[in-house]
């Protein structure tokens, strides 16, 4: 049963399929993603791919809760929070734009490696913000009613850029680095996604789901979602 913060969510294999097959046709047809345009007007329409931010969590994988623009304390939103039913383990998602630059800046600025952009600082510290939240606010009933608990289990993940910006190896470790080893009291952790790497991830987990390999646009039964390309 649902809480009045979270709609309820029935997974469903065959619309995850097509889901996927429409998020990969955006991918294909845009080197660079716009926030809205791109990515939060199709997410809006692909609420299969947005339970399946639930198996970035190891006590969600299928989330039976969503929510879009979820509340997080008294100041901040997150894009997209999953839950499971009857827990407190919720998965906060925050989308940023993928361009060029939105994950390493052009600019060296004087350094050997580029600085991180500002898209990426940008949505990073929205993550810090979330875990702030949850350590000030957990003592509120409001807080506790929406997130099952009053010290709840909370992944944050941020998903930005495509994943030609990371273009050399220490680009790859620097990007691995900050998902691994980012830490903060409110949060269990934080990943860090390119909108390739979710696709893929996405991939791996239906083909899971399916036990199959997951039907191609061609071969697919369902018929793909309208899209904003």
């Amino acid at each position: 049963m649902s809480s009045p913060y979270f709609d309820d969510h029935s997974f469903d294999l065959v619309a995850a399929q097509a889901e996927l097959r429409a998020f990969r046709l955006v991918l294909n047809n845009n080197l660079n993603l716009g926030e809205r345009e791109h990515v939060l007007a199709n997410f809006d329409k692909w609420p299969q791919l947005c339970s399946l931010f639930g198996t970035f969590h190891p006590r969600v994988n299928r989330a039976n809760l969503v929510k879009r623009e979820f509340k997080v304390g008294a100041h901040f939103i997150a894009d997209l929070a999953v839950r499971k039913d009857g827990t407190d383990n919720v998965c906060l998602v925050e989308f940023e734009p993928a361009k060029p630059n939105d994950i390493f800046a052009a600019r060296l600025q004087g350094r050997k490696i580029p600085p991180w952009a500002s898209a990426m600082e940008k949505g990073f510290s929205q993550i810090v913000d979330w875990a702030w939240a949850i350590d000030s606010y957990r003592e509120t009933p409001d807080f506790q009613d929406a997130f099952g608990g009053k010290r709840p289990n909370v992944m944050g993940v941020l998903v930005v850029g495509r994943s030609t910006s990371l273009s050399d190896n220490t680009r790859k470790d620097r990007w691995a680095w900050r998902s691994q080893f980012s830490k903060f009291d409110g949060l269990q952790g934080v990943v860090l996604q390119t909108y390739d790497e979710l696709f893929e991830w996405f991939d791996i987990q239906l083909k899971d789901f399916a036990g199959q390999t997951t039907p191609t646009a061609s071969t697919g039964q369902a018929s793909a979602p309208q899209v904003q390309s």
